[in-house]
Formats: C-alpha cells, sequence, structure tokens
C-alpha cells in the first residue's frame, strides 16, 4: 500500500472531522476509518499458558518487548502508544519503532494464573483481531471449543501455529502432531507454521540481531511474510471504505495542505494520467450507493475506457508503459467479475477500480 496515499486520506479524515458538519453517527464512522488506518491491522497472538506467544511475538518483531505489570489482559505493541487498543481489561501499551509495525498493531494476549484461557478474555481479543495466529501444542478440544466462536472471516484470515517444534522433534512425536494439525488448521484456518524460536529468542535476549538463515530456519520469516500478505489485503480494504465515506460526505474541493513534491514531471508525462483520473473520479460517485449489477455493469464499462485511452497514448516511458501493463491485467480481472455477477465480485470490482485511481492519484501528486 501507498503510504502517502494513505497519509492523504488520514489527512482528509482529519480535515472533515475538524470541520464538525457531519451528523453524530458519521463522525464516529470517519473517526474509526481514520484511527484504523493509523493504527494498522490489528494481529492477536492467543493461545494457551506457557506455549511460547512471547518468545514467537519478539521473534516476529525482531526484538525484546518489555513486559507489562503482573495482571495485564494484553500487551499492546504498536508504533503510537497514544492510540492504544480500547477495552475493558487493563491493556499495557508499548510503543516501538519496527517495520512490521509500520502497518500492523500487535497485541499479545496474557494467559489467566488459573486458567490458562479465560473465555472473557478470549472472546474479547478475538473481538478486536483482524488477523489471530493461535499458538498452539496440540489444539485441544477446550482450544477448539473457544476458537469456535471466531467468526468465518477471522478464521479465514488466521493462522495455526505450532510453537516449540523443536522439542516435539527432539521427542519423535513431530511429524505426527504436524498431521494432526495441518488437519485441523484446512477446515478452521487461512494457514499452518510449525515453528522452533528457541535458537532466534536466545540471540535476541544476547542482544543480537536475528540472520534472515536463523528467521527461515524458525519458521517465523514464511509465517511473517504470510501475515505481511494478509495485512497487506486489509488495509487496502480498508483505505477502499476510506475513499468511498469520502466520496458520499467530503465537501467537494476540500482544501488540503499542498503534499510535499519531487521532481515535476512534464506536462505530456502527466496529461494521460490526469486524464484517466479525471474518468474515473466522474464516474466512480455512484459506486458506493449502486446496486451490484450497476456496480459491476460501471467498472466494466469504466475498465474499457481506461484501456482505450491508455492504449492511445505513444510516449517512450518505463513508468508509463508498466501502469499500462497494471492497467490491462486489472481490466481482465474486471472482466472476468462481471461473468460471476453477484454480489461479493460487485464488491471485489469496485476495490480494484478504486486501487486503480488511488494509485493514480499518488502519481498526480508526485
Amino acid at each position: 500500500m501507498d503510504d502517502a496515499a494513505c497519509g492523504q486520506v488520514v489527512a482528509r479524515l482529519d480535515h472533515i472531522l475538524s470541520a464538525g458538519q457531519l451528523a453524530p453517527a458519521l463522525t464516529q464512522q470517519a473517526r474509526a476509518l481514520r484511527d484504523r488506518l493509523r493504527t494498522g491491522v490489528r494481529v492477536v497472538l492467543v493461545g494457551p499458558r506457557g506455549v511460547g506467544k512471547s518468545h514467537l511475538r519478539d521473534v516476529l518483531l525482531g526484538e525484546e518487548v518489555p513486559g507489562g505489570p503482573p495482571g495485564i489482559a494484553a500487551l499492546s505493541v504498536g508504533h503510537d502508544a497514544a492510540h492504544p487498543d480500547p477495552g475493558e481489561f487493563d491493556v499495557h501499551a508499548v510503543t516501538l519503532r519496527n517495520p512490521f509495525l509500520d502497518r500492523t498493531h500487535v497485541i499479545d494476549l496474557a494467559a489467566s494464573e488459573e486458567t490458562g484461557l479465560p473465555m472473557e478474555r478470549i472472546s474479547w481479543a478475538l473481538s478486536r483481531a483482524d488477523i489471530a495466529l493461535w499458538c498452539t501444542q496440540c489444539f485441544s478440544q477446550e482450544e477448539a471449543a473457544l476458537w469456535a466462536q471466531a467468526s468465518d472471516h477471522l478464521k479465514d484470515h488466521s493462522f495455526l501455529v505450532l510453537t516449540k517444534a523443536d522439542a516435539l522433534a527432539g521427542a519423535g512425536t513431530l511429524h505426527a502432531r504436524v498431521a494432526a494439525l495441518q488437519a485441523v488448521a484446512a477446515e478452521e484456518f487461512h494457514s499452518f507454521f510449525p515453528t522452533s524460536t528457541f535458537h532466534a529468542h536466545k540471540a535476541l535476549r544476547a542482544g543480537h540481531q536475528v540472520s534472515e538463515a536463523q528467521l527461515a530456519a524458525s519458521g517465523v520469516l514464511a509465517l511473517r511474510q504470510s501475515v505481511s500478505g494478509l495485512v497487506a489485503s486489509g488495509q487496502r480494504a480498508d483505505l477502499d471504505s476510506a475513499l468511498l465515506f469520502l466520496q458520499r460526505h467530503e465537501p467537494r474541493d476540500p482544501v488540503l495542505p499542498a503534499p510535499a513534491r519531487g521532481k515535476s514531471k512534464t506536462t505530456a508525462q502527466m496529461q494521460p494520467y490526469e486524464k484517466a483520473l479525471n474518468l474515473l473520479r466522474s464516474r466512480t460517485c455512484d459506486l458506493a450507493t449502486a446496486e451490484a449489477d450497476t456496480v459491476l455493469e460501471i467498472c466494466g464499462t469504466l475498465a474499457e475506457d481506461l484501456v482505450d485511452l491508455a492504449t492511445e497514448q505513444t510516449q517512450n516511458d518505463a513508468s508509463f508503459d508498466a501502469w499500462r501493463n497494471d492497467l490491462y491485467e486489472a481490466s481482465d480481472k474486471v472482466m472476468l467479475m462481471g461473468l460471476e455477477n453477484d454480489l461479493r465480485s460487485a464488491a471485489d470490482a469496485a476495490t480494484v477500480i478504486l486501487q486503480l485511481k488511488r494509485d493514480l492519484e499518488a502519481r498526480v501528486a508526485l
């Protein structure tokens, strides 16, 4: 996701919020959208006591996270402690400047001393999760019963993580355990990852950075890459929701601070982008309120017109050629979604079109 484009959307939401002209319900919605873009996708670590969540968290982030006071419900790690995760339970917020946290907000659920998996805390955590990492050794019946309350959407965006795989390998039970948990993950999770964080975490505690080879050997590198992919997808969805909100409720031609500009492009280079952006702006206003079949018709026609516009251009510019190829690919996707002709395909087509619009806004702003 383009950070500059995200920053501009946050600025636009701040602008209409500061104007104070939205109805209370719309003000709450705009504030929630802005805070989502600021805070990042919430990744929640859940699992029984002593299973190794905190070690996994530290290796995932690449540094040791300072612990919180006894009795907290969760350790909330983000790039801005001024925006801790809200909730009825005590949350200890920690601020870290970490590349992984630029797009995520990590919540490590604290297990209870008595039961290890308190129902109310699990419900609280799952209600706040965009992505869950369920850390386990065996995914017991108790764990399965607790996970059953997760929404289907969350299950489709979560990972079953086998911890301490090295200990299981030493006991000769790793292959059987992996086979059993793979079957569970196929039904209940997005993916399954065996991990062994002992050596990587030992390096962190000694003040060393974990090498990519160590990270790959631990299994956390593959997990991090998969989580990052879902995070990017989730942030695009958040940004699309914010753009739809702004299309419906933002005053025309809002006055915003001018973005910082680098070396300007020539008029000839910018003209195709500006034409395409004007075309998108004039046609996407009705997407938020249209029926599914109308959305698909708007998106399909718009994709065809954009392709025609791009095809007419003859400038010799590698950047433009790359954009045009992306446009051709996006147009093919929209055409396929039109053949499916259902609510989900309409939402996907609108997302593709809004992504094109967002990319053009970023190009024109440079």
